[in-house]
Order: structure tokens, then sequence, then C-alpha cells
């Protein structure tokens, strides 16, 4: 319910050009009332004194919604009827409540994770992972239909390393015994005597022009390595409740790049650079985009340019969304202007969204000397955690196994989302796992509280008395009202943060209530107003927690 404009339309003394909806702002503090609308803009206007035109308002506010208004230093201060609040917003509330429709008709591709298949996922993805994601849930729950795109990083040189170290050290049969775990060491060992023997630099790239040229022998082996490892990175995107519509990487739009430096060439905007191709971006205070290496092979913003053209046409996409780590920005800032300056229809559709790093406290991830946090033990070690800390619970209705799993999806879903997107974090695994303090547990545990009441309650046909509801109640349901806010924010900032930080709001009022307001007290008509609170807090929750990536448990 837009409470905003409710309150806006209860104001009849009307200014030309005043959007008394826009204006008006929750209280600061509850002796202010509940919402405020600050009157200086209107000062210069009607060339008089805040205070006069906040009287003047205040004087021609009618409606059941405004128990009174107060005047305070040029602010209205509008004190709710808390119970007509209540009683509008939890009749017949529903999750339809929550969602939002300014997204509906169109379509939304989010390109995010991008494994380099050459190397084992490090907890490094799992930020990409995780904002993905739930970018992809905030644009469902705006009404856009979503494609999630992997744009696999399967295509370079590493995959020449992992070659010539299969050849050299290993075989087809220690792939097939021991998967993923046998490609990496082979890369990890061919690196390491690459230092020693610098000869093994260019047998890695003879190794992977074989590769692009499909050589009969060497071919064959490279999609092995693929499979092998796509395999190993979708069991992580499952145990993390993650599925891409779309794995087509960088070797699948190889075959569409000499179409993508035709495109180039016909809008003369490539230029010669000591024998390699690229686009002057001096006017936009880039360096230039490389699109062609004086050895003739082609780059990232080559094959980054050819997949969004390839998208555009099978997707139609309205937003195109890149979620990638910050040390990214140029490469994106210099293709972009590139499909700007080829003047193709979706240049201003395109938006890059940087994320900030995402460690243990060790600090910095390694990728190629061994010390990496991998995403796979990383999973493992999680697991083990949740494990022990619901060993001493009893469940009826849930098993053990799914909620270690949830528990875990939930500790590691959480520690990424409540950081702003853009900075860095930390992830202290023993804090992560607490039952109290701002962590996913106490908001698991809250859910389960609420689940319990409601299966305690016997369904009654009395008339909800919402008078009943005390202040820790109204602020629930003040924060209840809120949430469809929250998630526009959430989608204006691109950041899932906002709901995280107000679905733990949300638990943390709850909580409150719950040791302040006796929920099934004896009285039908107090307890119905209460159950129906919760309802709605429970629905608001189930929304929240699909969009930060935490499945809700009945008990724990």
């Amino acid at each position: 319910m837009n409470i905003k404009k409710i309150l806006s339309d209860c104001i009849t003394y009307k200014i030309d050009g005043a959007d008394y909806e826009n204006l008006i702002i929750e209280s600061i503090s509850a002796d202010k009332g509940d919402y405020s609308l600050p009157c200086f803009s209107f000062a210069k206007v009607l060339h008089t004194s805040p205070m006069e035109i906040a009287n003047k308002i205040s004087e021609s506010v009618s409606g059941d919604i405004v128990d009174k208004c107060e005047v305070v230093g040029g602010y209205v201060n509008f004190f709710l009827n808390k119970a007509k609040f209540a009683s509008m917003l939890l009749e017949n509330f529903g999750s339809k409540d929550l969602k939002i429709s300014f997204g509906e008709g169109k379509t939304a591709i989010v390109d995010y994770c991008s494994p380099n298949l050459a190397k084992f996922l490090h907890i490094g993805h799992l930020k990409s992972l995780i904002e993905g994601e739930s970018l992809c849930r905030i644009l469902e729950q705006c009404g856009y239909v979503v494609k999630r795109l992997n744009f696999i990083g399967d295509y370079g040189t590493p995959f020449g390393k992992i070659i010539g170290g299969l050849i050299k050290w290993g075989s087809l049969d220690d792939v097939q015994a021991r998967g993923n775990d046998a490609l990496q060491e082979y890369y990890v060992k061919f690196n390491q005597a690459e230092v020693e023997d610098e000869t093994l630099t260019q047998y890695a790239r003879d190794l992977f022009k074989k590769i692009e040229d499909k050589d009969p022998e060497i071919y064959p082996m490279y999609e092995f390595i693929i499979d092998i490892a796509m395999k190993d990175a979708k069991k992580m995107f499952d145990i993390l409740g993650v599925q891409f519509d779309d794995y087509r990487g960088e070797n699948y739009y190889k075959q569409f790049t000499d179409d993508t430096l035709k495109l180039l060439n016909n809008k003369n905007l490539l230029s010669d650079s000591q024998g390699a191709k690229i686009v002057d971006l001096s006017e936009y205070d880039m360096p230039p985009a490389l699109f062609i290496k004086s050895d003739g092979t082609t780059l990232y913003a080559t094959r980054d340019l050819s997949a969004s053209l390839g998208r555009f046409k099978d997707y139609r996409f309205d937003k195109a969304f890149y979620v990638t780590g910050v040390e990214q920005v140029l490469h994106f800032k210099q293709w972009f202007k590139v499909v700007d300056m080829l003047g193709l229809e979706y240049a201003d559709r395109l938006e890059h969204l940087p994320y900030g790093r995402f460690s243990l406290p060790d600090g910095k991830i390694s990728s190629r000397r061994g010390r990496q946090a991998v995403l796979v033990d990383f999973i493992e070690h999680i697991t083990n955690k949740s494990t022990e800390a619901i060993k001493d619970r009893q469940f009826s209705i849930e098993k053990p196994e799914d909620v270690v799993k949830k528990v875990a999806r939930a500790v590691l879903n959480y520690s990424v989302l409540k950081v702003e997107r853009a900075k860095d974090g930390i992830f202290d695994v023993e804090k992560a796992f607490a039952f109290d303090g701002e962590t996913a547990p106490y908001m698991l545990y809250t859910y389960t509280r609420i689940e319990s009441v409601l299966r305690k309650y016997e369904n009654s046909d009395v008339e909800a008395d919402y008078s009943c509801l005390n202040e820790d109640a109204f602020e629930v349901a003040k924060l209840i009202n809120n949430f469809k806010n929250v998630i526009e924010l959430a989608f204006n900032k691109r950041d899932a943060s906002i709901v995280a930080k107000s679905v733990m709001e949300l638990c943390k009022a709850f909580n409150k209530m719950y040791t302040t307001c006796k929920i099934i007290d004896g009285n039908d008509a107090s307890t119905k107003a209460k159950i129906n609170l919760i309802k709605a807090l429970k629905e608001t929750l189930k929304v929240g927690f699909n969009i930060i990536c935490i499945d809700p448990l009945q008990e724990m």
C-alpha cells in the first residue's frame, strides 16, 4: 500500500507544482510522528515562512488514516491511526502485494560467474554467482523475464598448458579417474615448470593453436577436458542453488569474430597499431580498445562484442547486465563505447555491475600457486560447520540433511549479500554461524519461530481487532509496508545488500515484538490481528529470502 500517496491525498490545501507524495518521508523518531512533510521548498514559491505553510497544510488534512498532525519547525508530522493502517495493509495481504510491474513485457539478460574452466572455482566466484543470481531475482520481482547467462572461459593458452601437462606427466585414464583435480594438478605443475623452462610458454601457445585449428589429435583432448571441467563447475552451481539458461562462452562466440571485425571495418573504426588492430578511444579519455593482437589472435573485447551481437539477436533484450570484478571496469567501458560508436540499437541497454573482492581472512586469493581458496573445499568446510551447528537439534518436519544444506547455503549467500556490491568483504566463518547477531542462522530461526506460532493457531472467523497492536507490532507492519519500496530501491541501486539489510530489520523487529506482545492471547479478535500481521510478515520474508538466495526452514 502506498502510504505516502494516501497521506498526500489527505491534504486538501494544494500548492501549484507541489508533489507531496515524493516529499513525504519517514519520521526520524516516534515522538515526531510516523511520517513527515518538510515545507521548506514551498517557501520560495509562496513567499512565506515554512512554519506558516506547514500550519495551513496541517489544518487541511482529513481522512481516517491520520490520527493527528503536529507542526514542528517547518515540518508537518503525521501520526497514523494504527488500527486503520494495519487493517488496510493486512486484510488479504499476499506475495502479490510485493510484485512490481515496471519490468512486465521486458527481457533482461544477466551475465555472471563466467569461470575460467582452466582453473578451480574459488570463493571469488561465489561473489559473482550470488550477486548475479540475486540481481536476477530482483529483476524477476520487478516483472522482467530473465535469462541467466554464464559466459564460460573455455578458450586461450591455459588450455594449452593443461594439455601440455597431460601429455608430459599425465594420462586420460588419470583424468577419467580423478576428474578436475587431475587437470588442475597438471595446470599448476606446468606453470611451475614454465618458470624454469621458458620454451614451455611457446609449447603451450602452439598447443592452443592446434585447439583453434581443431587438430585431430589435440582437439578431442580439449573437448574431453572441457567436459570434465564443466561437470565439476555445474556441481558447484547446483550446491549453491544457481541454474543457468545459457552456457555459451568464448569458444562458441569465436566463430563470429570475423563478422564482428568486418562490422568494425565497415564503420572505419579499426586502425593499425604496431601490427595490432585497435579502436582509438582517446577522444573519450580511454586507452585504445585492442581487438586483434599483433600475432593475429582475438581478445576478450572481440569475443564480448561478438557475444553481445549474438545475444541481442537471440533474446532481443531490454537490459543486459554484466556482473564481474571491479578490475574489469575499463574493459567494459571500452567495448560498451565501441558498441555506441557502431550505432547499435542496444548501446544504451548495456550495464556493467562491478563487485568488490570476497575472501577469507588469510587475504588475497591466488589462482596459480596452489594456495587458492578452492570453492569445493570451502563449501565442504561450511557444510561441516553447518552440521556441527545443528547437531543437538531435533527435527520432526524437515530432514536434518536438508537443514544442513539450507543453513550452509544461507550462511554463504548472506555473507556475500550483506556487504554492498562494490565493497570488499571478508568471510568470518565462526561469526557467520552464530544464532544471535546479524547472521543467516538468526534469520532462519526467526522464520521457524513464525512457522511455529502459525502451527499453534486455530483459525477463527471473528473480525480482527487491530487496535490491540502495540508499538513493536506496528513497527513490523510499517516495515512490511515499506518492503516493496526496498525492492525497487535495490533495483535502482543494483544492490541486493539493501534487501538483505531490510530482511534483517524485519527479523529484529519481529523478535522484539515477540517479547512484548503475546500473540495467541486468548482473545480471538486480537489474536486474529496479530496472526494476520505475522502471516504478512511470513509472505514478506519469503520474498526477501528468495531475493537473497536463502531457502526458508519450517523448524530449526
